[in-house]
C-alpha cells in the first residue's frame, strides 16, 4: 500500500470515530431518565402506571389505540410476529404492546422497571386470557445481558418510546438479547395545544417537546455506521383526549414539563386552577394531539458490506 493509500485509510478510519462519536452524543443529547437512581425513576413510573390505570377504567385511554394497531399490523407484514417466534418488549408498560404482540406471537416477554406496571400489565393479559404472555421487573439500564442468560434469547427484541433506551450501550444490550431483528419506535414531532396553551400563558415559555426526531436521526446514522440497513417507516396519528385535571395528571404534567425548582405547591395550585378553569359540565378537557413516529427495524445477522468502520 502506498503512503497516499495509507494516508486516505486512516483519514477515513478518523472520519468514521469522529461520526460515531457525533451521533452517538446526538442520541444521548435526551438521556431523559437515563442517570437517575434507579428506585427515583421506578417510584416515577408507579405513579404513571396509576394514573394509566385510572385513565383506562374510566374509558379515558383506548386500550388498542392506532398506534398500537398500525405497529402490530406492521411487524406481521414483515413475518415477525408467528406463533413459532418469541418476543422482547422493553420498557413495557402496563402491557399493552405485549398483549397485542401475545395474540400471534408464540410467546411475549415484558420486561419494565416499575413493579405497579409490572403488576397491572400481568392483570391486563389474565384478562385478556393470554396464557403466553410473560413479564419481569428489572432495571434495563443495570442489566447484564448474557449473566442473565439473555443472550440471543429473542426473534424479535421490541422498544417503543422508551427511556430505557436512553443510552448506546442499552442499544448494544436489546441487539444482544436478539438473535434476528430489532424494532424501536421514536417521536418524530408533536403537538399538544392545551400544554402548549397552560405552559404559555402561566410560564411564559414554550411546553417541552415530547421528540424533535434527533434520537431517531441518530440511532439510524448509528446503526449504518455498525453495517445494518436499517429500514425506517413512519405513522402519524390525530388523537382526542378526554382529560380529567386530577392530582394525577398535574402531577405528570409538572414531572414532564418543570425543573424540579418549579415543582411547588405554589405551581401546583395555579397549574390546577387553570385547567380547572376549562373543564366542561363533565369535569373534563377535550383535546386534541398530533404525533408522529418514526420507526426503525434491522436484523442483527446482517450487515451491508462495505459499512461500518
Amino acid at each position: 500500500m502506498s503512503r497516499q493509500e495509507k494516508s486516505f485509510e486512516a483519514a477515513g478510519e478518523k472520519a468514521g470515530k469522529q461520526e460515531w462519536e457525533y451521533f452517538s452524543a446526538l442520541y444521548e443529547a435526551e438521556k431523559m431518565e437515563a442517570e437517575e437512581p434507579s428506585e427515583r425513576t421506578s417510584e416515577k413510573w408507579d405513579k404513571r402506571a396509576e394514573a394509566w390505570e385510572a385513565e383506562r377504567r374510566e374509558g379515558r385511554r383506548e386500550p388498542r389505540d392506532g398506534r398500537l394497531l398500525s405497529t402490530v399490523e406492521y411487524l406481521k407484514s414483515r413475518g415477525l410476529l408467528t406463533p413459532e417466534q418469541s418476543v422482547a418488549d422493553i420498557g413495557c408498560g402496563p402491557g399493552r404492546f405485549a398483549a397485542e404482540f401475545g395474540k400471534t406471537a408464540g410467546h411475549v416477554t415484558g420486561f419494565d422497571l416499575s413493579e405497579k406496571m409490572i403488576g397491572y400489565g400481568r392483570e391486563y393479559v389474565r384478562r385478556a386470557g393470554l396464557e403466553n404472555v410473560s413479564f419481569r421487573r428489572l432495571d434495563f439500564r443495570a442489566l447484564d445481558v448474557e449473566k442473565e442468560g439473555l443472550s440471543r434469547s429473542f426473534d424479535l427484541v421490541a422498544a417503543s418510546l422508551t427511556p430505557a433506551l436512553g443510552r448506546v450501550r442499552e442499544l448494544e444490550k436489546m441487539m444482544e438479547m436478539s438473535r434476528a431483528f430489532c424494532f424501536s419506535v421514536s417521536y418524530i414531532s408533536s403537538a399538544r395545544p392545551l400544554e402548549e396553551a397552560l405552559m404559555g400563558e402561566l410560564f411564559g415559555r414554550r411546553a417541552k417537546s415530547r421528540g424533535n426526531g434527533r434520537q431517531f436521526y441518530a440511532l439510524f446514522n448509528l446503526l449504518f455506521l455498525r453495517g445494518f440497513l436499517p429500514e425506517a417507516t413512519y405513522y402519524s396519528r390525530r388523537e382526542e383526549r378526554r382529560i380529567v385535571p386530577d392530582d394525577g395528571y398535574v402531577e405528570g404534567f409538572m414531572e414532564g414539563s418543570l425543573s424540579e425548582e418549579e415543582r411547588t405547591g405554589e405551581n401546583r395550585e395555579k397549574i390546577a386552577a387553570w385547567l380547572g378553569g376549562r373543564t366542561e359540565r363533565d369535569g373534563a378537557i377535550r383535546t386534541v394531539n398530533t404525533s408522529c413516529y418514526g420507526r426503525l427495524l434491522w436484523d442483527v445477522r446482517k450487515r451491508g458490506e462495505g459499512a461500518g468502520w
